[in-house]
């Protein structure tokens, strides 16, 4: 049997990059995901595709986290999800704007999108399922490996990851006490199509320091999720693990 048989995971941003190999990797194990994407309908359409032309099953819900009540969001979005699945199991907060820092530094714009789509979305995500949550649940929130070591231009971002992380804490201790867990987990560089060339000096760097040599992929850092979600990790609750491939420690 699969170890995600008969459950619902509601995954954020899925649908590219990072998000998408979670919600595929939940899907191969039994879970039925919900795709939740903001402009990306395309790709979200995609991803419900190839999980249900696999046999899994798979939904969409579009929803912008990056401003407005963002309590109201939530409501709605985990509203409109429960017209169509009983309850929700697993919840991987995902969804992330990586801008850089703005040139100009009184533009407020890059931050409250940032701090609303990084740290608020996430917490409200998370209060809007606790009428709902019960033991055995476990949230999952994607931070980085910025929150400890930024990179340059990106203090806005490592700032957020850092905020989630912290977030991440603290909600392990108060979730405790409904049986849910909440963990973080922290890529390094993720390796994508056009890497190479949209950031050649960065991933020549990170290559240089590297002891893999080589960025971390999407499915490695997925299999490290589902790792937290699933009862092997029943112990296991308010922690960050890092997925670089080394480098924060070389």
């Amino acid at each position: 049997m699969n170890s995600f048989d008969n459950k619902v995971a509601l995954v954020t941003g899925a649908s590219s990059g990072l998000g998408k190999e979670i919600a595929i990797q939940l899907a191969k194990n039994g879970a039925q995901v919900v795709i939740h994407f903001n402009s990306n309908q395309k790709g979200a359409t995609e991803v419900v595709s190839q999980i249900n032309n696999s046999g899994g099953k798979a939904f969409a819900v579009q929803y912008d986290l990056s401003k407005g009540n963002l309590d109201d969001v939530a409501e709605k979005l985990i509203s409109e999800i429960l017209q169509k699945v009983p309850t929700i199991d697993y919840l991987i907060n995902n969804a992330g704007d990586q801008s850089l820092d703005p040139t100009d530094l009184l533009d407020d714009s890059v931050l409250e999108s940032i701090m609303m789509t990084n740290v608020l979305a996430p917490q409200a995500i998370v209060k809007a399922c606790l009428k709902i949550f019960k033991p055995g649940n476990a949230i999952v929130n994607i931070t980085s490996v910025e929150a400890q070591f930024p990179f340059p231009n990106h203090s806005l971002y490592a700032s957020s990851k850092a905020a989630l992380t912290r977030y991440t804490e603290l909600a392990a201790i108060e979730l405790a006490a409904l049986g849910v867990r909440c963990n973080a987990v922290a890529p390094g560089l993720i390796e994508r199509d056009g890497l190479a060339q949209s950031w050649p000096e960065g991933l020549i760097k990170w290559n240089e320091k590297s002891p893999f040599k080589r960025p971390v992929t999407s499915l490695e850092v997925a299999k490290t999720v589902l790792f937290l979600l699933s009862n092997e990790a029943s112990g296991i609750t308010g922690i960050s693990v890092i997925v670089d491939g080394g480098w924060s420690v070389a």
